[in-house]
């Protein structure tokens, strides 16, 4: 007859392997879970767009620089989470700030079918995002889509020595006084801290001072 701690050993090691059978298994549910969460978000691949969304996207990764990510075909459902009846919907492009990880914007190409995006153009607005309607073209002007865009992407705001280093090179000022170049300066201290003023380059031998303005 078969040892009794050998029939416990072998009903013990079955039942740590069913444990991990059942451990594994839903370890695997939940990577598809996540998957699935993350479909709506994921990047269409080059082959996946069409020439005229090649050249759009080219124009806009152009336009928004290195400060968003441009993600394609994303659900609408995923950037306007308070719609839920038409999940199916897809955005063509949606910029999203690097910095926030938010939605700045989506740009819709115009539909070949002609199909009513109003509720598409609600959703969004509800959420706060502002929706672009371009036309379908085999090329786009970079000029053109910057300005459209510029005034609703965040740009970072320049620190005071950015802006003094910036206007710098912009700008010749020539001393009133003396008649030698003038440089911009920021006050560091007193009254007038953080204001921008032009100094006299010669100073303290020539002592003008003029306060900077736009």
């Amino acid at each position: 007859m078969p040892d009794q701690a050998a029939i416990v050993a072998i009903i013990l090691a079955a039942l740590v392997a069913a444990v991990l059978i059942q451990l594994l298994r839903k370890k695997k549910g939940s990577n598809k879970g996540v998957q699935a969460d993350m479909l709506p978000m994921m990047q269409a691949t080059a082959g996946e767009l069409s020439v005229v969304e090649q050249c759009c996207l080219q124009t806009l990764q152009q336009v928004a620089g290195e400060e968003y990510h441009i993600r394609s075909k994303v659900a609408l459902c995923a950037v306007a989470t308070s719609h839920k009846k038409d999940s199916q919907k897809l955005l063509d492009f949606v910029l999203f700030s690097k910095e926030s990880s938010k939605a700045a914007c989506v740009i819709q190409l115009q539909s070949v079918t002609q199909r009513d995006e109003s509720s598409a153009e609600q959703a969004l607005l509800k959420a706060g995002i502002r929706l672009y309607r371009l036309p379908r073209k085999s090329s786009y002007s970079i000029s053109s889509i910057r300005q459209l865009l510029d005034s609703y992407l965040e740009k970072p705001v320049a620190t005071p020595d950015e802006m003094i280093a910036t206007i710098s090179t912009k700008a010749f000022r020539q001393c009133k006084k003396c008649k030698s170049p003038m440089v911009l300066k920021r006050a560091s201290a007193g009254p007038h801290t953080g204001m921008l003023f032009w100094v006299c380059a010669e100073y303290p031998e020539c002592a003008s001072v003029e306060l900077y303005t736009e």
